[in-house]
C-alpha cells in the first residue's frame, strides 16, 4: 500500500505540469500604422540590362508567358574586328576592349543566348523553320591576331563559338588593305587557325586581296571568290562554304557569282537582324562598334539598329 502511494504523488505533478504547458485560446495583435508610400531618384545606374527593362514613365508591364516556347525567327549576326586595347584612335570604331567584349559575352550567357553556326542559319532558312531557343551568330572579319589572344579565350569562357573570315593571301601577314590609315596589326598564321580549328571555330572566306567586289569585273569577282575557297579548303581540309564581302560591297549580281563558286551563305555588312526570308547569300549584320556601350550593344541585339558606317 505504500508503495501504490507513492507512484501516484509522484504522478500527480507531472499531470499538472502539463496542465500549465497548454496553449492560450487568444493572442493579441497589433495594430499596424498604413505604410506610406515615397518616391525618390534612383541613387545609383542600374545595370543596363535591367534599366533597359524598366517602366520608368510608368505603364502597364510587358506580359510574358513562361509556357511560351522559346524561338529564333530573327537572328542576330553580330560583327566583329579586332578585339583589344591597343591601336589608333581614328580606327576605335572597328576595335573593341576586352572587358568590353566580356561584358557584352557575360550578357548574352545571362539572358540565355547559345551560338550557331551560319551553316546552321541557312538550313533554317531553306526550311522556312525557326532555331529553337534564342541563338546568335557572332563574326570576326579579317583574321587578326587578336582575335586567338583576346577573343577565343573569352569566348570559350563564357561558352560561344564563332566565324572568322580570312583574307587567303594575308593570313600570316598585316592587314594590308589598311595602309592608308598607318599602325598595321598582324594576322593569325595557318599554325593559329588550324588550333582554333581543332578547338571547334569555323572559318570562311573573305575573298583572297580584300578588293571591294563592286569595283571588279565578273572574272575578278569569281576569281577572289573561286581562289580564296580553293586556298582555305587546302589548308583547313574542310568545306569552305561562307564567305563575307570586304568592306560589305555587294550586290545580287555578285551574291549569284559566289553561289556560282560554291558558296552557301553570304555575309554583308547591311544593319539589322536575319530573318527565314532572307537570301543566304545575302545575310544583313549588326556590326559592333568600339564606342557601343553595353546598354547600346543590347538595343542592337535585339532592334537590328545598326551604324550606318562602313566597315574596313
Amino acid at each position: 500500500m505504500r508503495t501504490l502511494k507513492l507512484v501516484k504523488e509522484i504522478r500527480t505533478p507531472i499531470y499538472r505540469i502539463q496542465l500549465f504547458q497548454r496553449q492560450p485560446r487568444f493572442s493579441l495583435k497589433m495594430r499596424q500604422s498604413p505604410q506610406r508610400q515615397t518616391f525618390e531618384k534612383q541613387p545609383t545606374p542600374l545595370p543596363p540590362e535591367v534599366d533597359i527593362q524598366i517602366l520608368w514613365e510608368g505603364g502597364k508591364p510587358y506580359e510574358t508567358d513562361s509556357a511560351e516556347v522559346v524561338q529564333t525567327e530573327h537572328l542576330p549576326i553580330l560583327m566583329y574586328h579586332q578585339i583589344g586595347e591597343a591601336g589608333p584612335d581614328h580606327l576605335k570604331q572597328w576595335r573593341v576592349a576586352p572587358d568590353a567584349f566580356e561584358a557584352q559575352l557575360r550578357y548574352l550567357r545571362d539572358v540565355g543566348y547559345y551560338s550557331v553556326s551560319l551553316e546552321a542559319w541557312c538550313q533554317a532558312i531553306e526550311a522556312k523553320k525557326p532555331l529553337p531557343g534564342k541563338a546568335i551568330c557572332m563574326t570576326f572579319d579579317d583574321g587578326y591576331l587578336s582575335f586567338f589572344e583576346q577573343a577565343w579565350p573569352l569566348l570559350k569562357k563564357y561558352g560561344f563559338t564563332a566565324t572568322v573570315f580570312l583574307v587567303a593571301h594575308q593570313v600570316g601577314q598585316m592587314n594590308d588593305w589598311d595602309a592608308r590609315y598607318g599602325d598595321l596589326m598582324p594576322l593569325m598564321n595557318w599554325q593559329h587557325i588550324q588550333q582554333l580549328q581543332n578547338e571547334g571555330v569555323r572559318f570562311g572566306s573573305h575573298t583572297v586581296t580584300h578588293r571591294s567586289l563592286t569595283m571588279l569585273s565578273a572574272e575578278e569577282i569569281v576569281t577572289e571568290g573561286a581562289r580564296s575557297r580553293a586556298i582555305l579548303e587546302e589548308k583547313l581540309a574542310t568545306p569552305i562554304r561562307t564567305i563575307a564581302y570586304p568592306y560589305g560591297d555587294t550586290d545580287p549580281a555578285i551574291a549569284h557569282l559566289m553561289g556560282a563558286c560554291g558558296y552557301l551563305a553570304g555575309v554583308s555588312c547591311n544593319p539589322g537582324l536575319s530573318n527565314i526570308k532572307n537570301s543566304a547569300l545575302l545575310l544583313p549584320r549588326q556590326e559592333i562598334t568600339g564606342f557601343d556601350s553595353l546598354k547600346e550593344f543590347i538595343t542592337k541585339l535585339e532592334l537590328g539598329l545598326g551604324t550606318g558606317q562602313k566597315p574596313m
